[in-house]
């Protein structure tokens, strides 16, 4: 088999997919490499003592809630000041706003009501169909409780079961047995559609071939399905795998696992715009975190933070929030040393994928100042090493500088860059005013 057809590794029955090989794929120019995007959030709020670095420009110090990134550090910007425009994704509703930064989006229980698309879908409407899966949206609760939002401003449900998830990206035997039924069920569909065709009236039988366009991408998806997994039998074992991890009783396995999984996924370029979503807001899907004190929850702790208290006011409480804190960097962390140590082409796997992590609450349940970085992306265009401000932002007593500008840079600015850097114009995405040129290189 010639180099360049040859597109997995076969070894004692098991058929290992390659990731994207420049020799594989001809001859390219350097940097050619696919760009990729992740979206990662955890809400609820931070402890905002400790999050952010006390220093501006490329000779901050880390933080000590930030200290697991310091392998990384250059290859990362962390923000001071982001937020969205007029308090988009306030009390509960950050979720809803993160990727979208709709301010009209109030809803606080759930999305009972349309909301704006999200720059991850707004991306995937664009590129996703250059790979097999256009989107990949997951969470821990799963279901509705997502980032995603659809061109309707309805949710994307998020995936949240492990197996399946590992079933869905390697062709697990169920995986192939459901695509062939749903192959043979629309083959089905379609031969009935076409005879039906031929007994409507013109102004119907128009109607009619819309229909079957539709079902004919359906059959183009599941087409591609299979063609992807005949070749690919089962390109690696489960086995190893705490594949029915809990989310709650074992989240340390379960978080860690979904993330090896993610970077699988994207280095064998089977989607390249993941979001990913820790737990919802306003209520505890994760209970209790006994090694960090004994409370209630993450979020019932943010609460008793309401009032600017300084550390020293509340100790315990803040000792919570910052072990918590400290446990998502530090599976961020692996995450992003698992991508930066995968080889891809003359770079990286993280040099070609945008991390963009946070979430939609800084001082308890305040949408200013928010917890934001980025990292990688660096054979797109981006710049690192730097903590950037943006906007004055209120203190811990909550008094806002009133020297703020109407033109403050906003996370829809962030968003929209990022989407840029793929080549998705996305001007006045959200309330986007401007690309974020302290980002780019030159």
């Amino acid at each position: 088999m010639s180099i360049k057809r040859r597109s997995f590794l076969k070894a004692a029955g098991v058929a290992l997919p390659l990731p994207w090989l420049e020799s594989l794929a001809g001859a390219a120019p350097s940097g050619a490499n696919p760009g990729r995007a992740v979206f990662f959030m955890v809400p609820s709020g931070v402890n905002m003592w400790r999050w952010h670095p006390k220093e501006f420009g490329p000779d901050y110090q880390l933080s000590s809630t930030l200290q697991s990134l310091a392998p990384v550090r250059e290859e990362l910007t962390i923000f001071s000041g982001l937020e969205h425009t007029n308090g988009a994704g306030g009390g509960h509703t950050e979720v809803g706003a993160w990727l979208t930064g709709n301010e009209k989006f109030k809803d606080i229980h759930g999305p009972t009501e349309p909301n704006a698309i999200s720059i991850d879908q707004h991306i995937a409407r664009s590129i996703g169909d250059r790979t097999r899966i256009p989107s990949l949206v997951l969470s821990a609760p799963g279901g509705s409780v997502t980032t995603s939002f659809d061109a309707a401003g309805a949710p994307v449900n998020a995936e949240n079961n492990l197996r399946r998830l590992f079933g869905e990206l390697f062709g697990a035997a169920d995986v192939m047995a459901r695509l062939q039924s749903r192959a043979s069920v629309i083959d089905i569909v379609g031969d009935e559609a076409r005879g039906l065709s031929r007994q409507l009236s013109r102004n119907d039988r128009n109607r009619f071939d819309d229909y079957l366009q539709s079902v004919r991408d359906v059959e183009g998806r599941l087409q591609k399905d299979r063609e992807y997994f005949s070749s690919r039998p089962l390109s690696i074992s489960g086995d190893d795998l705490p594949l029915d991890a809990d989310p709650q009783a074992q989240r340390q396995e379960y978080f860690r696992t979904m993330l090896d999984l993610v970077a699988l996924a994207l280095r064998n370029d089977q989607t390249r715009i993941v979001s990913i979503l820790a737990c919802g807001s306003a209520h505890e899907f994760f209970g209790r975190w006994p090694d960090f004190g004994n409370f209630t929850g993450h979020h019932s702790v943010s609460h008793d933070l309401g009032h600017f208290d300084t550390e020293e006011q509340r100790p315990l409480q803040y000792a919570f929030m910052e072990g918590v804190d400290k446990w998502f960097i530090a599976h961020l962390a692996h995450f992003l040393q698992t991508l930066n140590d995968t080889r891809e082409g003359d770079a990286t796997l993280l040099a070609n994928t945008m991390v963009l992590y946070g979430g939609g609450m800084s001082w308890t349940h305040n949408p200013s100042n928010l917890p934001m970085l980025l990292a990688g992306g660096s054979r797109l265009g981006l710049k690192h090493g730097s903590h950037l401000r943006f906007n004055p932002h209120k203190d811990f007593k909550g008094q806002l500088d009133r020297n703020v500008k109407r033109d403050e840079t906003t996370v829809c600015d962030v968003l929209r860059t990022m989407s840029e850097r793929l080549g998705v114009p996305a001007e006045g995405f959200g309330n986007s005013r401007r690309v974020v040129n302290e980002l780019l290189v030159g």
